[in-house]
């Protein structure tokens, strides 16, 4: 095996794939990075099982191959390095020799026979996506995503596809998230459980833009391919293994408000100051007229905030965990937002002033 690359390319492109490397694993060649020179390409893969980034790039392949290096190191050697045209040159005894302008570097490959293949689909069903739609809905659904693991299913974001639209559902047993975005297409309705992690993973590496992507699945997994990259992750379930959702959407409000979504999150972030001391983000909303009171004590103090808000219905007095409602409020984009209540032990929902783009549910605190 022998090829040239670009540093700058090489570098690139082991960054990308290396997300996908496992960490502290008891199989040691999912730590490591797969190189394939054919052609005209170099492939980099990296996966954990779970998840699998592909990366190709521009080669002059001498001597066609594979070899298989450890990740971490690789990826920290080829940031060093990527001002230079580099040369790769594999050995009799698996070791890569590595030429670097005037310099020289040799690493110990392990077996590339061993590294996992990725997943071929034959037959997928498709959806077709703007780039940053489906950007969007991870990120607004994945402030709702369980982190521990006691309920796996929880960990992941349930993706559905229903009357040529995609919806994002996301929760951890006191809070939930549903987003909504528009498809362009899709060749059947379906409904995926992806995990969170990988979901993330994969959306940092699409466009910024109203590009077209094309998403595949197929049994057990979910691929995006955008240009030279390939994406896989493995499906952590299916719509039937989720809880139904619809099921715990209140229907009937007896208070709502509409606010300035920031001016709501900077009143919340500073009355939450003394109760994240105590680390319970417990805040108390007092609703009463057009005002809405916002206070947090600990035996350091206590905040008292005031915010203008349009109100209808009762007053209303009501606790929750304010980091809750901050999550949500980190990731929503519109000047204004609109607060339903069903009473003081109902959860509250927040929406759009005007449409379904997303829906929050957050349960309040028993104090």
């Amino acid at each position: 095996m022998k090829f040239s690359c670009l540093g700058l390319e090489l570098a690139d492109a082991v960054l990308k794939v290396v997300k996908a490397a496992a960490v502290r694993t008891t199989n040691p060649i999912l730590e490591c990075v797969k190189l394939t020179a054919e052609d005209d390409r170099l492939t980099l893969m990296c996966t954990d099982l779970e998840l699998t980034i592909i990366q190709s790039i521009k080669a002059d392949v001498k001597v066609e191959g594979e070899a298989v290096i450890n990740a971490k190191f690789f990826s920290e050697f080829a940031r060093k390095i990527s001002s230079e045209q580099i040369t790769f040159t594999m050995r009799n005894n698996n070791s890569f020799e590595i030429l670097y302008g005037s310099n020289t570097a040799t690493l110990q490959c392990q077996n590339a026979e061993e590294f996992p293949q990725p997943k071929e689909l034959e037959n997928p069903e498709k959806i077709v996506i703007k780039a940053n739609d489906l950007k969007d809905l991870v990120t607004k659904a994945s402030v709702a995503v369980a982190q521990d693991d006691s309920r796996p299913m929880l960990k992941g974001i349930l993706l559905e596809i229903t009357d040529n639209q995609l919806y994002g559902v996301a929760l951890d047993g006191v809070r939930m998230a549903l987003i909504k975005k528009p498809i362009i297409s899709s060749t059947a309705e379906f409904g995926i459980i992806i995990s969170a992690r990988s979901l993330l993973e994969i959306v940092k590496l699409l466009p910024e833009n109203d590009t077209e992507i094309t998403v595949l699945t197929q049994k057990n997994h979910l691929m995006i391919k955008l240009n030279d990259t390939i994406l896989i992750t493995r499906l952590l379930g299916y719509k039937a293994d989720f809880v139904s959702y619809n099921q715990i959407i209140p229907t009937e409000f007896s208070t709502t408000i509409t606010v300035n979504r920031q001016h709501l999150y900077d009143t919340i972030e500073r009355a939450s100051l003394l109760s994240r001391i105590e680390r319970n983000h417990i805040i108390k909303l007092n609703i009463k007229d057009e005002n809405m009171i916002i206070n947090s004590q600990s035996e350091l103090g206590n905040i008292v905030e005031h915010l203008q808000i349009v109100h209808t219905g009762n007053d209303l007095v009501i606790d929750f965990n304010g980091r809750f409602i901050t999550d949500s409020l980190h990731v929503i984009t519109d000047e204004f937002i609109k607060i339903s209540f069903g009473g003081n032990m109902s959860p509250c929902v927040i929406t759009p002033t005007e449409s379904d783009e997303y829906l929050y549910l957050i349960l309040p605190m028993r104090v």
